[in-house]
Order: C-alpha cells, then structure tokens, then sequence
C-alpha cells in the first residue's frame, strides 16, 4: 500500500485571492479557524500514522502528545515517555508475560496489586537473585519520529497545508455569505 499526496497550486492562488477580497475582521476570523482545524488534522493524522508504525491504539498516543499553534506555524510536540507495558495490555504467563502485538516476555512477570511502588508493572530479574529487577518498556512515539524524522515532517506538512487551504475556502464562503 502506497500513500500519495496531490496538490494542485491553482487552489492555494485561488485561496489567497479570495481570502484578500474578504474584510479583515473576517479574514481573522477564518484564518483562526483553518489554523485550529489544520492543528486538530495535524495531531488525528499523526496519531493514526505512529500507531500504525508502532502497533499500538491511538489512544496511547495521543496522551503522550500536544499541539499549539505559534504565528502561522502548528507546532507538534511529542513527549519522550516510554509506554509501559502494563497500558498496552500485558498478561502473566507460565513463561513470562505476553503483550498482543509485541509478543513474549521470558521469565517476566508483572508484580502484585500490594507491592506499592511497582504495583502492575512489568518486570524482570537482572539476575538468579530476587534483586535487582528491571523494569520492562514498550515503544516510545518520540523515538520513532527521531529515526525517521524526515517522513514525519513531509506528511504532517502536506496534510496541514491542505487541511488548511480547504478550511480557508470553506469558512471564506460561510462567512461571506452570512454577512450578506
């Protein structure tokens, strides 16, 4: 399956002519509108492409992230935080611990619900001894966008800019044609 992004440049001049006919109180107005729905494009399409990539539910992606919106920009920012294993959904085993989607854990386990500090956590012994554990990560949404940083920023760029000229049209004709 192969990902294709066209975009016709008559529509963005199509765009800056009709937004410089509008008042400047409505172009405000529209403006922030397509930059909102463009950022709300931004974080559902990358939510979907890293989860995806990493096997994982969006849900645990999106927690890990937050937008805003700086000038014209939409800036992404994604925290580094490993997923636990026990939010993906993990399950003790007589071998270890399984994770759907990511597979077996040999001679894991996950600790007791009355051990407070590691209650749900997975672990691992370090050695034969009872200690030292280790504790146990799933993928981080922030290391994949550092290995592949280019194909990230490509996609979400694409998909903002026509998320946003759309956006532009749209609300130029609500706007236009609500003020008479």
């Amino acid at each position: 399956m192969s990902v294709e992004f066209k975009f016709d440049a008559s529509d963005f001049a199509r765009v800056a002519k009709i937004y410089a006919a509008m008042p400047r109180e409505l172009q405000q107005v529209a403006f922030r509108r397509a930059a909102a729905r463009a950022r709300g494009a931004v974080e559902r399409d990358y939510a979907r492409f890293a989860s995806k990539v990493l096997k994982i539910s969006q849900r645990l992606v999106r927690q890990r992230m937050g937008s805003r919106l700086v000038g014209a920009d939409v800036i992404l920012s994604v925290r580094s935080t490993n997923i636990s294993l026990s939010e993906i959904g993990a399950s003790q085993r007589g071998y270890g611990v399984y994770v759907r989607g990511r597979g077996r854990y040999e001679g894991a386990f996950i600790a007791r619900k009355n051990s407070k500090a590691a209650a749900g956590l997975v672990l691992q012994r370090q050695t034969a001894a009872r200690l030292p554990t280790q504790m146990m990560f799933g993928p981080s949404p922030a290391n994949a966008i550092q290995r592949t940083p280019r194909d990230y920023e490509d996609l979400l760029a694409q998909i903002a800019a026509g998320e946003f000229a759309q956006t532009v049209l749209q609300q130029a004709a609500f706007l236009l044609g609500r003020s008479g």
